[in-house]
């Protein structure tokens, strides 16, 4: 197989196995309610009927078959199909709206917010069975700021489900003034309150442990905007 080692983890496809790609049936349906002042509450919903789904799993050396020293402490990051067809669904109820019924500057404000549920008949690696989203934007005359917050459930990575990042709430902000017309000033930050990503593994029937706690800390940008 080709292997690829970065820090702790190993990237390997497995010999003789072919990645077919996926085939999918898909169906959605979405309702929704508009309503003054510039307000929606809106529910949708999914199922995709995979086959051959693309599933990537995260293991030990121990569950990828591997039996030598050198690389016993590393994680092996693989893809294969999923076998037989493989239904997923999913729902998502929004809410956003206006408030230019309030007075003076706060005329400006917006608020939105939104809940996720998905499902998949066996254990999807990648997939958040729950997650929330909410936020507010604010514009007065040549200034405009938006605050983003998200919540997400423990995502698997392997198809055990005994290996899985921990549930996270990372927030998001971005503020700028209008300098002219074609000129625009911003800056932002992703993941302000520096939330690490925990990697989380359940050895059999032992309560889950860290297998890996890593912080990105906060990515800064500032810039300016040009229309032409």
């Amino acid at each position: 197989g080709v292997w690829q080692v970065n820090d702790q983890t190993l990237r390997a496809t497995i010999p003789n196995v072919e990645l077919r790609p996926e085939t999918s049936d898909n169906y959605s349906a979405r309702l929704a309610y508009y309503f003054e002042p510039v307000g929606i509450v809106g529910l949708s919903v999914f199922e995709n009927r995979v086959l051959d789904l693309h599933t990537t799993n995260e293991l030990t050396a121990a569950e990828f078959g591997y039996t030598e020293d050198d690389l016993a402490n590393y994680t092996f990051i693989t893809t294969t199909n999923s076998p037989g067809r493989v239904t997923i669904r999913g729902m998502e109820l929004e809410y956003s709206q206006g408030l230019s019924f309030l007075p003076g500057p706060l005329k400006g404000l917006s608020v939105r917010a939104s809940y996720t549920r998905n499902y998949a008949e066996v254990i999807t690696p990648g997939m958040a069975p729950h997650s929330v989203s909410w936020g507010l934007s604010y514009g007065f005359r040549r200034f405009n700021a938006v605050v983003n917050n998200r919540w997400s459930d423990d995502v698997p990575t392997n198809a055990t489900g005994l290996n899985y990042v921990r549930h996270r709430t990372t927030v998001d902000v971005e503020a700028g003034y209008r300098l002219t017309a074609r000129y625009r000033l911003f800056a932002s930050a992703r993941n302000l309150t520096d939330e690490p990503y925990i990697s989380m593994q359940k050895p059999d029937a032992n309560p889950a442990v860290w297998s890996n706690y890593q912080v990105f800390g906060t990515t800064w940008t500032f810039g300016v905007k040009g229309i032409f």
